[in-house]
């Protein structure tokens, strides 16, 4: 576990480096280096929208930009969160859901409306990335 500043937290994701918030202390924020996205609690049905991508490389700028703004929202708020990047896509895990950033817009799997914490301390800047969809939770 690392303890750095939100500021250097923010840089890191900028730069595409995977990151987990593990906690705050003041002006601290402890990271680790995160071991992947666990799934939890979703019906398949739920993550089969999630999982139609073949792209290969790395995050877009773009991509990079809004992990990097909603992290810093996040932190600034003191929310527990984890971002995973992938070719072209950035995951981003908090509280019971998954934000997924692809390049045709956002994905949200795990709440249940937007306005679900901590989705409206970042929802204007997903919409200012594309389209957002809910991904509805099959009963």
């Amino acid at each position: 576990m690392e303890k750095i500043s939100l500021p250097d937290l923010v840089a890191r994701v900028r730069k595409g480096e995977n990151v987990e918030v593990v906690g705050y202390e003041g002006d601290v924020v402890f990271v680790e280096r995160p071991k992947g996205v666990v799934k939890g609690d979703f019906a398949q049905e739920e993550l089969s929208e999630l999982k139609k991508r073949k792209p290969r490389g790395k995050p877009t700028e773009e991509q990079l930009e809004l992990a990097a703004e909603v992290a810093k929202r996040l932190g600034e708020a003191k929310k527990l969160f984890k971002i995973i990047f992938g070719p072209k896509e950035a995951t981003i895990r908090t509280g019971n859901g998954f934000i997924r950033v692809v390049e045709d817009g956002v994905k949200l799997a795990g709440f249940k409306s937007l306005e679900e914490d901590p989705i409206p301390l970042v929802i204007d800047v997903l919409r200012s990335y594309g389209e957002v969809k809910l991904l509805k939770p099959l009963k």
